[in-house]
């Protein structure tokens, strides 16, 4: 008898886990997202995500605060995979901006910034973000091609920046073993 119930419960669990539900909406949003070009992507999320993005940024002063401690990284960045540098989207100001040679050069309470204008290179800005899983990609080609065109569109926006002293950032950066080096790289996002 012990059996019956056991292989009926097992029937049950086995039918339970075999199906799951989805909400509709985030399917087709999804799907729409698929068939989208990396530039569109990247022009859609920067338009319509940007703001949620800016909202869960923290404070460059609070991350120089909490770096290291693996709670405060669990909270608020993201990691890739072992060996991989902790990623944070990150805001701040500065009364000592200076663009020098195509990048701004600034401090924040004593921490170094180099904020690159012209150049952006890399993986940091669209891996802090999270809005991108490579599960959502066919291959690493695509997944790297929506870097790429996120780097591009972020480039065209703020490399005509000019300011000098009073500066706002919204930007990403990736922090390796714990340890934030003398000068910081942030990638921008936006800059005012």
């Amino acid at each position: 008898m012990k059996k019956v119930f056991f292989i009926i419960g097992l029937a049950i669990v086995a039918l339970w886990f075999s199906f799951y539900t989805e909400n509709l909406t985030e399917k087709k949003r999804r799907e729409e997202m698929k068939e989208l070009k990396p530039e569109q992507l990247v022009s859609m999320l920067m338009r319509d995500s940007l703001a949620a993005l800016e909202e869960r940024a923290i404070a460059l002063e609070e991350l120089v605060k909490h770096v290291g401690e693996q709670d405060f990284a669990q909270r608020h960045g993201r990691l890739l995979g072992i060996g991989s540098p902790t990623f944070y989207v990150v805001k701040g100001e500065s009364d000592q901006a200076q663009v020098i040679n195509d990048e701004i050069n600034a401090s924040v309470n004593g921490i170094a910034l180099t904020i690159p204008l012209k150049y952006i290179f890399g993986n940091t800005a669209r891996d802090a973000s999270g809005w991108f899983d490579i599960d959502d990609f066919q291959n690493t080609m695509d997944f790297n091609a929506v870097s790429a065109a996120m780097n591009d569109y972020v480039a065209k926006r703020v490399k005509t920046y000019q300011g000098d002293g009073r500066m706002k950032f919204l930007g990403a950066v990736a922090v390796k073993d714990g340890e934030i080096d003398q000068a910081l790289t942030v990638i921008p996002y936006q800059l005012k």
